[in-house]
């Protein structure tokens, strides 16, 4: 798959893609998990959920990236530390499905879950709350900064911050973005 496939489609066709499918997959998966009786295939459906998540952090990694080869001198923010929060982000989702399943699974077998397991899963979730905050911050600033074309603060980045928060809305937006700057890269190329 090319790198830039998701790039070059519509907005429309990344939201359907993304967000819509994998939503009518989970409506069949939450179903089919009510049929079935079988715990190992509980197990399985429950790590299909999380696979399901994979293409919106795949589509924002291609979206940095390419985001990231139109940043200026302003933006002094390393792509290293945003993929790492992105690999947080991963392990985060899967955790909290296992976590679900864990909890779940007790349908079957009776019995009580162990204590324990809420506080390590809360550790995980609190880190992945500080990952999720600090992804949304950076691409936040690298498209203020390409935009404004000048060192941001706070002030103006505070609405992309928040807006970005919500990933549908993320992803409709910094589409839109993306596309705006590669049309503007098109006018660019022709009339050098």
């Amino acid at each position: 798959m090319n790198i830039n496939f998701l790039l070059k489609q519509s907005t429309k066709k990344v939201f359907i893609f993304i967000l819509i499918i994998p939503i009518i997959i989970q409506f069949f998966l939450i179903n089919l998990v009510q049929s079935f009786s079988c715990e190992r295939l509980y197990y399985l459906i429950f790590a299909f959920f999380a696979f399901l998540y994979l293409p919106y952090f795949y589509w924002l990694n291609i979206v940095v990236n390419f985001l990231y080869s139109y940043s200026n001198k302003y933006f002094n923010l390393k792509l290293f530390t945003f993929k790492l929060c992105l690999v947080v982000n991963i392990i985060v989702v899967f955790n909290f499905v296992f976590f679900i399943a864990y909890i779940f699974s007790f349908v079957f077998k009776g019995g009580e879950p162990n204590d324990d397991i809420f506080l390590y899963v809360g550790l995980i979730q609190f880190v992945g709350v500080l990952s999720f905050s600090y992804c949304g911050y950076f691409v936040s600033k690298l498209i203020s900064t390409i935009e404004l074309k000048k060192t941001v603060c706070f002030n103006d980045i505070a609405g992309n911050l928040v807006t970005f928060s919500f990933p549908p809305v993320a992803l409709w937006i910094i589409h839109n973005k993306i596309k705006k700057i590669q049309v503007t890269e098109k006018l660019d190329d022709t009339f050098k």
